[in-house]
């Protein structure tokens, strides 16, 4: 009796590893686009400046998992002309169960990049950072 569930819980073990695994790869499954359209004159595609003088920059997210993904959690660095990170980003779709092929939007919030900062922005790098498995 001792021994099966021993090998329960190794097998337990073993297929919550794979799982784990899995899940990390996931990331890699999730397509990231930033927004057209443009909010402000003079600004590139997908970004504007709030009302608290904000950076931000809009997005969306497509799952090309074969599996429910959510809620996906990118992650975004504003760059100078030099390459110089100016300000980090985080944020996580709102949609907490993306299917396979559907989209999200995403809205990152750079709250350290205001003011004289903002015209410095010269590129933006984006990435997914958590793809779990929806559950």
């Amino acid at each position: 009796m001792k021994a099966r569930l021993a090998w329960l819980i190794a097998g337990l073990m073993v297929v919550h590893g794979v799982s784990l695994a899995l899940a990390a790869n996931l990331a890699e499954k999730v397509k990231v686009e930033l927004e057209s359209t443009e909010r402000h004159a003079g600004m590139e595609p997908g970004t504007y400046v709030c009302a608290a003088g904000h950076l931000h920059v809009r997005g969306t997210v497509q799952n090309l998992a074969d599996v429910p993904l959510g809620p996906i959690k990118v992650a975004g660095r504003a760059l100078d002309s030099a390459g110089k990170v100016l300000g980090t980003a985080t944020a996580s779709t709102e949609q907490r169960k993306l299917s396979p092929g559907a989209k999200a939007g995403f809205d990152l919030e750079f709250v350290t990049v205001t003011g004289p900062r903002i015209k410095q922005v010269k590129n933006n790098e984006i990435k997914v950072v958590d793809a779990p498995v929806a559950r």
